[in-house]
């Protein structure tokens, strides 16, 4: 039997380690979750080197906030719509609000000091909350697949928001995984022109957003991105603008260049609290609507689980690489794009 797991520890000052604790138990009125396999997320790698995002976040922790699981157990008094051995998508955020006088975002905000420390998808096992949203999740893919699911969510909920509706035009700035997403999610809200902007070091990425569903791509090293967009859409623009883009500040400029009259711009892409040059008069004179992007919903966390249960997201074109704990390393290098020799549109970490 089973009596210890490993878990990635982010130490907050750029490095980590990979620690033995005990196997967990489930803590009053929650549960124990087997990782089957956890997503890198972008701002991993900043986690890493201790920015913080989210309100309470800690260091040290064990990180990862994109995790598919199978319930080890159940405490005597826990109230989830799962069964014992069931997969499931683990929310990250405790929708219902506080415990115990702590906001819960896992892979956040309870640390090392917090019962069994071990609550981030980079545990083998790790805990959850009364309250947490654990939805089920098909047997037909397997679990790397599905970690898209966080991320997905992300987009299906700000694409609602920025009110993308059938025959719009959209353009999203940014073909990481998370502007990867948008594009899925605009083009089953109906948008019939989808344009992925990127660099030159995003080809790959670039070539993977015509594969799920952008009509155009555009280099923005190479090309003047907003006269192209005035010239694929006849001078008129785009409906919405999604800024998905991380640091770069000139891309939310040019966000507000290449909308339509009273367009739509969804700012979503972090930038690290560097300033970026908004003309106000630009938002005024074509009544266009701001809005930011801040994450996902339960609502929108329960449609993309079901989107991908219907078997509706092209899930193998979007998986990227899939490395193991023991390679972690690895993963990290081609989180932070520095791969010597390959780049990813995604990694994921599958346990054993």
């Amino acid at each position: 039997m089973t009596t210890t797991c490993r878990a990635v520890v982010f130490n907050g000052d750029g490095t980590y380690e990979i620690r033995t604790f005990d196997k967990p138990i489930a803590p009053p009125g929650g549960a124990v979750i087997k990782i089957e396999a956890v997503g890198l997320c972008s701002s991993d790698a900043e986690q890493l080197d201790g920015h913080k995002h989210v309100p309470g976040e800690v260091s040290p922790v064990v990180a990862g906030h994109e995790m598919v699981g199978r319930v080890e157990e159940l405490a005597n008094d826990a109230d989830f719509a799962v069964s014992v051995g069931d997969r499931v998508a683990v929310d990250l955020v405790l929708r219902t609000g506080f415990h115990e006088g702590r906001l819960v975002i896992y892979g956040y905000t309870m640390g090392l000091d917090v019962g069994s420390g071990l609550w981030g998808g980079y545990g083998e096992y790790m805990c959850v909350v009364p309250g947490t949203n654990l939805m089920k999740l098909t047997e037909e893919l397997p679990a790397e697949h599905l970690t898209i699911f966080e991320p997905l969510a992300n987009a299906v909920n700000w694409v609602e928001v920025a009110g993308v509706k059938e025959g719009d035009t959209v353009v999203v700035q940014g073909p990481g995984h998370v502007g990867l997403m948008c594009v899925v999610a605009a083009k089953i809200a109906g948008a019939s022109t989808i344009i992925s902007t990127g660099t030159s070091a995003d080809s790959v990425r670039l070539k993977t957003a015509l594969e799920v569903g952008a009509d155009y791509t555009i280099n923005v090293e190479s090309e003047d991105v907003v006269s192209r967009v005035k010239e694929i859409t006849s001078g008129i623009g785009a409906n919405v603008v999604m800024d998905i883009t991380s640091m770069s500040t000139l891309a939310v400029k040019q966000a507000f260049e290449m909308v339509s009259f009273a367009g739509t711009v969804l700012l979503a892409g972090l930038k690290n609290e560097a300033p970026s040059e908004i003309i106000t008069d630009k938002i005024v004179l074509n009544a266009l609507t701001v809005k930011s992007g801040t994450g996902s919903t339960e609502k929108s966390m329960k449609t993309a689980v079901n989107l991908l249960n219907e078997g509706r997201i092209p899930t193998d074109v979007l998986l990227g690489e899939v490395l193991s704990l023991d390679n972690f390393d690895e993963a990290l290098t081609l989180l932070k794009r520095v791969h010597p020799e390959r780049e990813a549109v995604r990694v994921t970490v599958r346990y054993s």
